[in-house]
């Protein structure tokens, strides 16, 4: 294997579990204070139930997550670019990477901004790598030279070509 990425959601898990503990001490701290506050007893009500509503449903995507057990993996072969995102079907391909012409980096500008890489393939078909997870793009891009060296690459792993949206 050229290039390997793999990661489970327990981090992502952990995080989500370190909030939901994080709650009780923000309501200490909101309590502590603001209790001189006026009409701090009307406040507090509102916020202890929103506080209450926001850790049911960090619970329940806990639950979620631990249930899942799903992870996401990247990786290179001589005969196979795999990607699989545990959430997003539009960031899951298989491809060859002889079959790849080019990797672009794209920063739209419209609305907002929004960045994307796209693998775009010889017979002009594109799919777009997740940026979500910590991956060295630079090992990735360098192995993939290594089994396609046609590949256009941008001059930069880490920077992103801008494209205004109309």
């Amino acid at each position: 294997m050229l290039f390997h990425y793999k990661k489970n959601q327990t981090r992502q898990a952990l995080s989500v579990a370190l909030n939901i503990l994080a709650i009780p001490v923000i309501l200490y701290g909101f309590q502590h204070f603001f209790k001189d506050q006026p009409d701090f007893q009307n406040i507090y009500a509102v916020v202890e139930k929103g506080a209450i509503a926001v850790a049911v449903v960090l619970a329940v995507i806990l639950a979620w997550l631990l249930k899942r057990r799903d992870k996401f993996e990247i990786y290179l072969t001589e005969k196979e670019f795999y990607s699989h995102h545990p959430a997003f079907k539009e960031w899951c391909f298989r491809i060859s990477p002889q079959d790849i012409a080019a990797i672009e980096h794209k920063l739209n500008i419209g609305s907002g901004y929004m960045t994307n890489i796209n693998v775009r393939m010889n017979n002009g078909e594109a799919h777009q790598l997740c940026m979500n997870y910590p991956f060295s793009r630079k090992n990735l891009y360098s192995a993939l030279k290594q089994v396609n060296p046609k590949i256009q690459f941008p001059s930069n792993p880490n920077t992103f070509n801008h494209k205004r949206k109309k």
